[in-house]
């Protein structure tokens, strides 16, 4: 996630013109709130050095998970990933699954910012107002150091007063429903199995591959 750079003067205008949509802005505002924050704090620990040295990737996967835990909706995400087949799974299953997932999607995220410059950012106002207030979208524009540009498309939800965020586009790939595909491939090899395809997961989709844990 990147920090928000929204023009102050821009909202107070939009809020103006467009006093029926009040409710979808401020809601907007306060999912690419939560984003905002997210960013900082991602940024400050892109910026420690220390943790791009030999065997600190478990020290950097600790941290961002202290720093995702409030903003990111592990167990939600993960039953959506397992599609069909989470009513298929067993209670323990579940559990196992949500574990495994979770584990995957911060060593993943661990291994694309470790030497990853980034050279600007924006967050791009909303267009048009979400038809359903708790579901909000933010989009986040960035140029890399090497002046390649991502779009990134943050999904976000409200529930119990807390917004969490539950998928993620980059340049037009789905991260979840990627996973979701992957997930639905094990379950045929392993013949529906949901247990045989957690533990394939474990064994296939590790994000480890290649990195000097210590």
């Amino acid at each position: 996630m990147f920090k928000q750079l929204v023009n102050k003067v821009t909202v107070v205008l939009t809020a103006l013109l467009l006093t029926t949509s009040l409710p979808a802005v401020a809601s907007w505002e306060e999912a690419s709130q939560v984003v905002e924050d997210a960013t900082g704090k991602m940024l400050n620990l892109m910026e420690d050095t220390s943790y791009r040295e030999e065997g600190k990737f478990s020290a950097l996967v600790s941290e961002i998970d202290t720093l995702l835990d409030p903003v990111v909706d592990f167990p939600y995400i993960s039953k959506l990933v397992m599609g069909k087949y989470y009513r298929k799974a067993s209670a323990d299953d579940r559990t196992e699954f949500a574990g495994v997932f979770r584990t995957t999607l911060l060593k993943t995220y661990a291994k694309a910012i470790v030497g990853f410059d980034i050279k600007g950012y924006e967050v791009v106002p909303a267009r048009k107002k979400s038809p359903k207030p708790d579901k909000q979208i933010v989009t986040v524009e960035v140029t890399s150091g090497a002046g390649t540009k991502f779009t990134l498309v943050y999904y976000m939800r409200k529930k119990a007063g807390e917004w969490r965020l539950v998928n993620v586009n980059l340049d037009g790939v789905n991260l979840r429903l990627t996973f979701k595909n992957q997930f639905a491939d094990l379950a045929q090899k392993s013949r529906g199995d949901v247990s045989r395809t957690v533990a394939m997961w474990k064994e296939q989709i590790d994000p480890d591959k290649g990195v000097s844990n210590g």
